[in-house]
């Protein structure tokens, strides 16, 4: 697997492409520039096969509706997130962004498949109550979304957030992985579950 980050404004979230050589690729969460994936995908001669979502808040999806418009592709996300989808507009630095509505697909916790590998769907919440970690044990490689950053772990200082849940669903489906597992996550540089394990404050004295 190919794994590619593409930092998007307004909101500095991290979308990834994957893709394989056969020519098969998802996107994991879409912000707000999304057709510098399509831009990307055109360019290598991919076809997208589905877009991932970790979680519903706005900042993850603002850009899923035109991505959908341009490559059909489906989308999979989380029901227990559907109240987050309600949202019409989010902030960004004092300046009101719209989400165009777009429809997805569930796809509950347990193993799926996708770009010719298995998957895991992890359950992780606290960030948000259905937040999904995507982990591609072949390639040892998960998209965690919101829930752990290099040396941080998500906010839960917004609707619905539970810190005390994001702090065992973190130790208990994620740092559980092999140490050699990169973490992909919605902000800031990847990481690995043996650095974290090793280096966070949240963690390493545990």
């Amino acid at each position: 697997m190919y794994i590619k980050t593409f930092t998007m404004q307004p909101f500095g979230v991290n979308s990834y492409l994957a893709w394989t050589d056969a020519g098969a690729a998802v996107v994991v969460d879409c912000g707000g520039e999304p057709k510098r994936l399509w831009h990307e995908i055109g360019v290598r001669g991919l076809r997208l096969a589905a877009i991932l979502l970790t979680h519903l808040h706005p900042d993850h999806v603002v850009g899923v509706a035109e991505l959908v418009g341009l490559s059909k592709a489906p989308v999979y996300a989380s029901t227990a997130d559907a109240m987050l989808a309600a949202q019409e507009s989010y902030s960004a630095q004092g300046a009101m962004v719209p989400v165009p509505p777009f429809a997805y697909k569930a796809i509950n916790p347990g193993r799926a498949a996708f770009l010719g590998e298995p998957c895991l769907v992890l359950p992780v919440p606290g960030h948000t109550p259905g937040h999904l970690v995507y982990f591609f044990p072949r390639s040892l490689a998960a998209f965690t979304g919101d829930t752990i950053f290099r040396g941080n772990v998500g906010r839960t200082d917004s609707s619905y957030g539970n810190a005390d849940l994001l702090l065992d669903s973190i130790r208990e489906r994620i740092l559980i992985l092999p140490d050699a597992v990169e973490l992909f996550p919605g902000h800031g540089p990847s990481t690995t579950v043996g650095r974290e394990k090793a280096e966070s404050p949240f963690f390493a004295s545990q």
